[in-house]
């Protein structure tokens, strides 16, 4: 209990401030950056969000708006810090460089905590775990045995942890990058790679896209060591700790659950000390 009143004193103390300062009419442009300080946001009362629209369960189009976890999440959390949500849709591996570039505020797009990542932008507690899988045609000879993977074209999603760590967990893996996922599946559909390396829910979401094709994954690999977060430009930590603040409420308010069970069915479900915030190691 002590936790979370303190959180909310700390999303309160930052409420106060933006209304404080945003609550004269004159002198609007040093009040508009005063009140973005007081949060970390580059504009009053909106967070300017980096994310993907082709990430299915995480960050996706459907019916011309984004829908997701990462969205409802991300628009949770918000709430919480009485901000409005404005989002910019890239793809995955510009996303980084972007919010590092002042482009928007923060990224929401299931981005795994590495150390890499950690020296060119700062991050949120982990909100996230869960696995990698090696998605496959049942006739492409990939079995459990990841010594089956070896010599395999295999896509990947340029700059995901997938990409940088494909010779720990696939060695042996011809790599093919793509810029998304929708290519990645694709190329997968037309059989000019032989399995796609991604994230195990995502490859979920092409195994109903694509029913004709009997898609599987024979190998999966935990994910816990490389937990999401929300990555913002490096040194802004004002808005780490107001993210890390409404993560701690939207999980004890039940709200991250339900997200969970709503856009993950098919998982286990977290329970005790296995809620966020989850710790990335290294």
């Amino acid at each position: 209990m002590r936790k979370l009143s303190a959180a909310r004193a700390a999303v309160a103390a930052i409420a106060v401030s933006l209304l404080t300062v945003t609550g004269c009419g004159s002198g609007s442009k040093t009040q508009s950056a005063q009140a973005g300080t007081a949060t970390g946001v580059a504009k009053a009362g909106v967070l300017k969000v980096g994310t993907t629209n082709n990430m299915k369960p995480y960050s996706y189009e459907e019916n011309g708006k984004l829908a997701g976890f990462e969205i409802d999440l991300i628009d949770a959390v918000a709430q919480k810090l009485n901000l409005k949500t404005s989002f910019v849709s890239l793809d995955f591996s510009a996303l980084l460089p972007a919010v590092n570039n002042r482009q928007f505020d923060t990224v929401a797009a299931a981005v795994g905590i590495t150390a890499p990542r950690k020296k060119m932008v700062d991050f949120s507690d982990g909100y996230l775990a869960g696995y990698f899988g090696v998605l496959t045609r049942p006739d492409s000879g990939i079995t459990a045995d990841v010594g089956t993977v070896r010599g395999k074209k295999v896509a990947v999603l340029q700059g995901s942890i997938e990409d940088a760590n494909t010779s720990t967990f696939i060695p042996g893996a011809n790599v093919v990058r793509f810029p998304d996922d929708n290519s990645a599946d694709l190329a997968l559909k037309n059989k000019r790679v032989d399995a796609f390396f991604n994230d195990f829910d995502p490859n979920l979401a092409i195994i109903k896209k694509y029913p004709d094709l009997h898609l599987v994954q024979p190998i999966t690999i935990p994910a816990t060591a490389f937990p999401a977060g929300w990555a913002v430009r490096k040194g802004n930590t004002t808005l780490v700790t107001a993210l890390n603040g409404a993560l701690k409420q939207v999980v004890a308010d039940g709200t991250w659950l339900k997200l969970y069970r709503q856009y993950f069915p098919q998982d286990p479900v977290p329970t005790g000390g296995q809620l966020p915030p989850y710790t990335a190691k290294g």
